[in-house]
């Protein structure tokens, strides 16, 4: 691809930015004298700061590589059964990282988390992604007693183009060709700055590097020119999926994301409150896509706050 550079090296500084606040913990992990890589040990327990960890979970029979998850159950847990937090990465979906997680700090309040990998545009096109999400969501519930989790009390989320697939996850739950159980349905979404209308997001970013990396991702994600994936283009834009019954939604965007354009969040918000659907939108002013003014004190008791109170409502 004509910008892959461009795109690795935009990819790779959001990473870095959403991983530098788990490198505290990390090297907790690392100086208990823990082996570090699991690969060949799926789903064994250790020790991970505030949560218990299990690494490269698979959540299909025969899976791709990429077809597992990372599970983190608060310490200590074993009494009464804790929401889960599924949450999935970003990368534009061509990049993988399940440590690129915006909310591991849900774990220091009683939330389960699950780090959700998942098949990315260069192994297939849309809709394996979304497809790979719900498989690894009936997983989870599925698997719910022996986790000690609640299956009737769990949040989706996501950053970028996790994001994306999280509003999918939470919004399209009547969706059958994503594989999706009508009768499985999230308490709440946090969508951090993920696209939410493809159809349009080339145009809306502008000029520049943010308008060259989405001339490569999105024809990544569909298979080809947008102009020849209209209809897949709408069927993967969260806005398609946006009624009266959908689940509380919160939004938090960069005012100077120059990747996923901040009018994508304000048309996002604006059709929820269309529809009468609780949400938010926090624009984190000053901030480009990612970084570590989306994990600051203030941000996280947004965060946390938006979260009892959906639950405390039902929904």
């Amino acid at each position: 691809m004509k910008n892959w550079m461009r795109i690795c090296q935009t990819l790779q500084t959001m990473s870095t930015a959403a991983l530098f606040s788990i490198a505290s913990v990390s090297g907790q992990t690392a100086a208990s004298g823990v082996p570090q890589n699991d690969a060949n040990n799926p789903g064994v327990a250790r020790l991970y700061g505030d949560a218990t960890l299990r690494k490269n979970i698979p959540y299909v029979t025969n899976p791709h590589p990429r077809q597992t998850l990372d599970l983190y159950l608060p310490k200590g847990a074993g009494g009464a059964p804790v929401p889960l937090v599924v949450w999935m990465h970003g990368g534009a979906w061509m990049l993988s990282n399940k440590d690129w997680n915006n909310v591991k700090y849900l774990v220091k309040h009683g939330y389960a988390l699950a780090s959700v990998d998942y098949r990315l545009s260069g192994d297939a096109v849309f809709p394996a992604q979304i497809k790979d999400c719900n498989a690894a969501l009936d997983f989870l519930l599925n698997k719910a007693a022996s986790y000690g989790i609640d299956p009737g009390k769990f949040i989706v989320g996501g950053a970028s183009a996790g994001g994306h697939l999280a509003l999918l996850l939470g919004l399209a739950r009547n969706e059958r060709t994503f594989d999706a159980d009508p009768a499985v349905r999230p308490f709440a979404i946090l969508d951090f700055f993920g696209p939410t209308d493809l159809t349009t997001i080339i145009d809306e970013v502008g000029h520049g590097h943010g308008r060259e990396v989405q001339e490569d991702v999105v024809p990544g994600l569909l298979g080809g020119p947008l102009i020849k994936h209209m209809d897949l283009a709408r069927s993967a834009s969260p806005l398609t999926y946006v009624d009266s019954g959908n689940p509380p939604v919160l939004i938090l965007h960069g005012d100077k994301d120059d990747v996923v354009p901040y009018s994508q969040s304000e048309r996002l918000h604006s059709r929820l409150d269309d529809v009468g659907i609780r949400n938010e939108l926090i624009t984190v002013r000053g901030a480009g896509h990612d970084g570590p003014m989306f994990e600051t004190p203030e941000i996280q008791e947004k965060v946390v706050s938006f979260l009892r109170e959906s639950a405390r409502r039902g929904r």
